[in-house]
């Protein structure tokens, strides 16, 4: 490299838009971001993900009052930046100084345009940005990473039955149908009222998975379902022994869910608002600055390498609201709540839980119950989804890992979980397959449009229907869904209305009556 040239560049000014400027201030207040130079790495990184060179800032633009010399917006990384900024500029060695400005400038004012707009389409949402925004690194660029089980690959196909019978109704005709079908969504739904066999059926759907595919699985279990296990069915019992069972409220869950300090910034910065927005769904109504001052407070514990609890959120939280002058508020109280029971442990990293089984039983209140599935399905997407691309053939994917959520509609409704709708629309490639145990089509009434499609199969007993959850069904069923087909008369006990990836709807014959649940 010329050495003259990186000297000038380390002592060049360079200056963002008045537009530019304006945002990167609010961005870095979203964020928690200290410099300037960390959103203008932000916003020429971004333009420099475009295949195409930027056009020259319009003449008329106004710029900022205050520039930013080489020195503090490269840093120590300034030769990976000029090599970066030459090849993209196509630059040669009678390329000036001025050049190289003007294309920095440039690439800095399109990533302010492409980072603004997107963040229009996210409506504003800091979480969906980061997620975006991370899409553009290399795979390489993720946390620490598990040996999943590869016996899915191994073997191709992954053939399912549903239930002891599992025949079509009427007919009696073998049923079953292939979980990993290249272009297949691999989740699943169940649907049905208490004690209609959707839990049972589940159980035994998820043992054919794990059976075929040694695979691991978290199975969230919020009725709770496994606490007494003498009284369960045997397939239930037999599910049980595969995994290690904690009770969360008697045991701590032994999770740390919060992401190294050594982690990319995105990743920090995710984590931490998902934290943030998880929390604060379960409080009353908590201020723009209460929201700031919790994510404040979970990076703080990030970033100081000691001990990484809810406690440690607690006390950093109330410390930071002490020096502003505020009193305890429900944020607070929640986090005394939740902490007062045994509840999470930060002992075993990511990489080192989800290459277990789990069970884990809430037996909390039940909105700390829903408070400790959130951060749940929080870590479970943090992590699972920050995997490679799981193998595939051409006719099959692998599946990686099973999550089964029980009683899902209590993250289903209003929208309540983004971590939940990211593992459903982005779980399949990364080998993550997804299995919802809820009431009826209406849970699925808050979701995105698309949430859905997502699910490759749908396994309903007979159930209640709104119009408005018949509706979410078009998209899976391919078709228009009418209440009396989820009716009891249409579905008397142990048939299903199933839509499977590659059949057409139909009822099938799960089990007999004397199967309980």
């Amino acid at each position: 490299m010329n050495l003259d040239f990186k000297e000038k560049i380390w002592k060049a000014q360079f200056t963002p838009t008045e537009e530019s400027a304006d945002f990167e201030q609010r961005l870095r207040t979203a964020f928690g971001l200290g410099s300037r130079y960390e959103s203008a790495q932000l916003l020429i990184g971004r333009s420099l993900a475009e295949p195409a060179p930027p056009e020259p800032i319009p003449s008329a633009t106004k710029y900022f009052k205050t520039p930013i010399s080489g020195e503090v917006l490269f840093g120590e990384d300034l030769d990976i930046w000029i090599c970066a900024l030459v090849l993209d500029g196509k630059l040669n060695p009678a390329s000036t100084v001025d050049d190289f400005r003007n294309l920095v400038e440039a690439h800095w004012f399109r990533g302010f345009v492409l980072i603004r707009d997107e963040l229009d389409r996210c409506e504003r949402n800091q979480i969906k940005l980061v997620a975006r925004l991370a899409d553009y690194l290399p795979e390489s660029a993720g946390l620490a990473t598990i040996p999943f089980a590869t016996g899915s690959g191994e073997k191709g196909e992954i053939r399912l039955k549903l239930g002891p019978v599992s025949k079509t109704f009427p007919g009696g005709k073998p049923f079953d149908f292939v979980l990993n079908a290249q272009g297949a969504p691999p989740h699943i739904a169940f649907m049905g009222s208490s004690g209609g066999g959707k839990t049972l059926t589940g159980v035994q759907l998820a043992n054919q998975i794990v059976d075929q595919t040694q695979i691991p699985f978290l199975f969230i279990d919020v009725k709770p379902e496994f606490t007494t296990e003498s009284d369960l069915h045997p397939d239930l019992q037999t599910f049980a022994r595969r995994a290690r069972h904690i009770e969360v409220g008697k045991q701590a869950l032994p999770l740390d869910f919060l992401p190294p300090a050594d982690a990319p910034i995105h990743k920090i910065a995710t984590s931490a608002m998902r934290l943030r927005d998880s929390l604060v769904l379960c409080c009353k109504n908590p201020g723009d600055r209460q929201r700031d001052i919790l994510r404040e407070a979970i990076e703080e514990v990030i970033a100081s390498r000691g001990n990484r609890g809810l406690t440690d959120i607690l006390e950093a939280y109330q410390r930071r609201l002490r020096n502003e002058g505020k009193e305890d508020d429900s944020i607070v109280s929640r986090l005394n709540e939740l902490t007062r029971l045994p509840s999470f442990s930060p002992e075993l990293q990511p990489a080192e839980f989800f290459q277990q089984s789990w069970i884990v039983t809430l037996n909390l209140p039940e909105e700390l119950k829903r408070l400790a599935t959130l951060l749940l399905l929080d870590a479970a997407s943090g992590f699972l989804l920050d995997q490679s691309e799981a193998p595939a053939t051409s006719n099959y994917r692998s599946i990686r890992h099973l999550l089964i959520v029980d009683e899902a509609r209590k993250v289903l409704r209003d929208r309540r979980s983004e971590s939940l709708v990211d593992l459903i629309r982005k779980g399949r490639s990364k080998g993550v397959t997804v299995m919802l145990l809820s009431q009826d089509p209406s849970d699925f009434e808050g979701e995105v449009d698309d949430f859905t499609r997502q699910l490759g199969t749908v396994v309903a007993f007979a159930c209640a229907q709104s119009q408005r959850g018949l509706r979410n069904l078009i998209g899976v069923f391919a078709r228009k869904v009418l209440p009396e087909e989820f009716s009891s008369a249409q579905l008397p006990k142990g048939i299903a209305f199933v839509k499977a990836p590659g059949r057409p709807p139909e009822r099938v014959h799960c089990w007999g009556e004397s199967a309980p649940r």
